[in-house]
């Protein structure tokens, strides 16, 4: 290589070294650089979103199962019916198989209430007038107490003659309603 050539080989090095190489290939560099360490944080954010997300759905899924398991406990509950009617039948059905079980004498069973209701829910009111014993009595209440449908008694009157009781009881029990679909 001749001086002239050695010369202007060290001008054009001094040229990319002083401009070209600052200028134009460092900011590439830099900018591919900065991609790839902006791209590693993404993927590491992503992590730590799908790790949190992972623990939540533990949670959620254990809050669906608590979830579930009440609403089957509150289902069993219920009285059972595909209407008001059926379910005000399901309840005197009911409370003549636990007094029969128990042992008391009914005397005359009205028919159930069934006019408190919502769009969704009813209440169902029996009422019944029965005779027993104080021992046998105790045993229907508890009955109805225990029962997996879930009862309540709502007024309870008792007259003692002769050593037998009689009286008059109303018991409630709710019920869902079949949603009925609209006339078209």
């Amino acid at each position: 290589m001749t001086k002239s050539e050695k010369r202007l080989s060290y001008i054009a090095l001094a040229i990319f070294i002083g401009y070209i190489l600052p200028f134009h290939f460092i900011p590439i560099i830099y900018k591919v650089y900065d991609n790839y360490r902006q791209s590693i944080e993404r993927l590491q954010n992503n992590i730590s979103k799908r790790e949190k997300l992972a623990r939540r759905a533990e949670y959620w899924k254990a809050e669906n199962q608590r979830a579930k398991q009440e609403h089957e406990k509150i289902e069993v509950g219920l009285l059972q019916g595909n209407s008001r009617e059926l379910e005000g039948a399901n309840l005197q059905r009911l409370v003549n198989e636990l007094a029969e079980k128990v042992g008391i004498t009914l005397k005359s069973v009205g028919s159930p209430d069934t006019s408190f209701n919502t769009d969704k829910w009813v209440l169902v009111i029996q009422s019944l007038q029965f005779e027993a014993s104080s021992k046998t009595l105790m045993e229907f209440l508890k009955a109805v107490k225990n029962n997996p449908v879930k009862l309540e008694i709502v007024s309870l009157e008792v007259r003692s003659s002769r050593k037998k009781l009689t009286g008059t009881i109303k018991i409630t029990g709710f019920g869902l309603v079949p949603i009925e679909p609209e006339n078209l």
